[in-house]
């Protein structure tokens, strides 16, 4: 692909919903491709949040070089805008030791903006505002201020989740006080990546069984401890790394709000509600993505990405 007359450096990226196998897959491309791995995880950013974000295992981050995994501690904040600096300086990185990048995770506005080259404009915060909501947050639950986001920009409520508050609260905020709303901000310069994109899915019914089975070897593994330390070190639900997916709910059981089995089935209802929003991001019409039904595929879906993947690296 050619921008300006500009050959695009070449990268690989693996994107689809949770659970569905994008590191297993990530695993056999390094094999015959070289590469290193850029997350595009907005989770697995923070550091000790290993089994909740399901990162990858040890002993494939101490032999596959990963970029984007545990870069800032739970308490600090990450903005797109930093993820797009940290994730294009890793890209340039890798490219100049002459490897190809591979690209993996399902987090879709990281995704996107990098691959589509957001520009995202600054509106300053506004400190009485975030108080503001912040007290209506605490004082009604975070839901009550997503049917607020609504009201003023209701596709940024398709995009954010309504858990995170400090999301939902910046929204509200530039939708307030900037000249447009959240969702309206991003615009797009010309793009700096040539991308082969794969997509993995399967039947939703099946993906639904086996995040649940996921979710309950992960507290097996001692989810609930990685929380327990977290709380003790003062980390609590204001954070937006407690945002993440099942952190509340394993929070408020060991406060002793809610009971284990009640805290494990809403983390089971709130995936699959974030596997649909996932589709919204990877939707299976997108032409740019090249999608493989894990289940379905008449051969091998590993052995036939392969063949598409090496005569695209090597083709000038």
């Amino acid at each position: 692909m050619e921008s300006n007359s500009r050959i695009l450096p070449k990268l690989i990226a693996i994107v689809g919903p949770t659970g569905i196998g994008k590191t297993a897959l990530s695993e056999q491309i390094i094999r015959y491709i070289d590469s290193e791995i850029v997350s595009i995880d907005s989770r697995q950013i923070y550091r000790n949040m290993d089994i909740g974000t399901a990162k990858p295992k040890p002993y494939l981050l101490n032999t596959i070089p990963h970029h984007l995994i545990n870069i800032v501690d739970p308490i600090d904040d990450f903005s797109i805008t930093d993820f797009l600096q940290s994730a294009k300086a890793s890209i340039e990185d890798i490219i100049s030791r002459g490897k190809t990048p591979l690209l993996v995770g399902g987090t879709g506005q990281y995704f996107w903006s990098l691959i589509e080259n957001w520009t995202i404009p600054s509106v300053p915060p506004n400190p009485e505002l975030r108080k503001k909501f912040e007290q209506i947050a605490n004082e009604y639950g975070a839901e009550h201020l997503f049917e607020e986001l609504k009201s003023i920009d209701v596709e940024a409520t398709k995009i954010i989740d309504s858990r995170n508050i400090r999301r939902v609260i910046r929204a509200l905020e530039v939708g307030i006080t900037g000249n447009k709303k959240w969702s309206e901000l991003r615009s797009k310069d010309p793009v700096l990546y040539d991308p082969f994109i794969i997509g993995l899915t399967k039947d939703r019914t099946i993906l639904y069984r086996n995040v649940d089975s996921r979710i309950d070897q992960m507290l097996l593994e001692g989810w609930i401890e990685e929380v327990r330390l977290l709380k003790n070190n003062n980390l609590d639900l204001t954070y937006s790394s407690m945002s993440s997916l099942g952190y509340d709910e394993i929070y408020r059981y060991i406060s002793g709000e809610v009971s284990i089995n009640d805290a494990t089935e809403k983390i089971k209802i709130n995936t699959h509600r974030f596997i649909r929003s996932q589709y919204n991001w990877f939707r299976i019409s997108d032409t740019r993505i090249h999608w493989f039904d894990t289940i379905t595929s008449q051969c091998n879906y590993e052995q036939e990405i392969k063949g598409l993947i090496e005569p695209f690296i090597l083709h000038n």
